[in-house]
């Protein structure tokens, strides 16, 4: 007998959790656990026992999908059961999440890629020859406005994000060029999802590729290591993060059933 018992946070979930993201190969981007935060959580319980979880959200996209060991064996079952019983209608899965991947395509009705995943792949130097007097700064609250105007729709709880000094603002002379961001991703892992924003009146000119590549500089500096990811649609974005070095190794995945 399967059964779903919704839990009220991740913290009741975090044991099970901590399992599932050191069993995957690499540490998921942050859009992904991100997309985790505002899900709603289910324990899995079969013959009385707790055997894994999962997070999905408002519109019954599962996110994680987790088994412990002794349950791997009746793992289609159990997700036969997530979609006979309307507890998912579709699934984001990374590439290299095996088991979700697997299961997706015994279930699916249709599937498209949603985003690239990019790893580092070469150590490359980025200058910007037309720009003068470039200065690089973690953004402060007096830069909201302005961080807001160039990049509403990128950035997310931007206030908490300058408070924890994961902001920095690139400028040429006193001209904002474009911003990017470093954020830890999983407190138990050394991986930080890098981004950027780029200034409507200065795009296409070198600025994203270059703020990549200072982005990574920072990184390694401090013993981190730079991931990142795009839209599958944004071919800007992607062909600037692979002039600063990054491959897009894996994908996310959307899976209707």
């Amino acid at each position: 007998m399967i059964e779903l018992i919704p839990v009220e946070s991740l913290d009741e979930i975090q044991v099970q959790r901590e399992y599932y993201i050191n069993e995957l190969p690499y540490s998921q981007e942050l859009h992904v656990e991100e997309n985790v935060w505002e899900s709603q959580y289910y324990k899995i319980k079969m013959n009385a026992a707790w055997v894994g979880y999962i997070c999905v959200d408002l519109e019954k996209t599962l996110w994680e999908f987790y088994l412990v060991k002794g349950a791997l064996i009746y793992a289609q079952e159990i997700f036969k059961y997530l979609i006979d019983m309307n507890y998912i209608v579709a699934a984001e899965c990374k590439s290299y999440d095996h088991l979700l991947m697997s299961l997706c395509f015994d279930f699916h009705k249709k599937a498209a890629c949603s985003a690239y995943m990019f790893r580092d792949d070469t150590d490359v130097k980025y200058s910007l020859s037309t720009f003068e007097n470039i200065r690089i700064r973690l953004a402060t609250k007096e830069d909201f406005n302005n961080l807001r105007e160039i990049g509403d729709d990128f950035f997310y709880n931007l206030e908490d994000h300058i408070t924890k000094e994961e902001v920095f603002i690139f400028y040429s002379n006193n001209e904002l060029l474009g911003a990017g961001t470093c954020k830890k991703i999983w407190d138990g892992m050394n991986y930080y999802d890098i981004g950027m924003v780029v200034a409507k009146a200065h795009r296409n000119k070198g600025i994203g590729a270059f703020i990549i590549t200072k982005l990574k500089e920072h990184c390694y500096n401090n013993n981190q290591i730079p991931i990142c990811a795009c839209w599958y649609y944004n071919h800007a974005s992607k062909k600037a993060l692979e002039k600063a070095g990054f491959i897009a190794k894996h994908r996310l995945i959307r899976f209707d059933f």
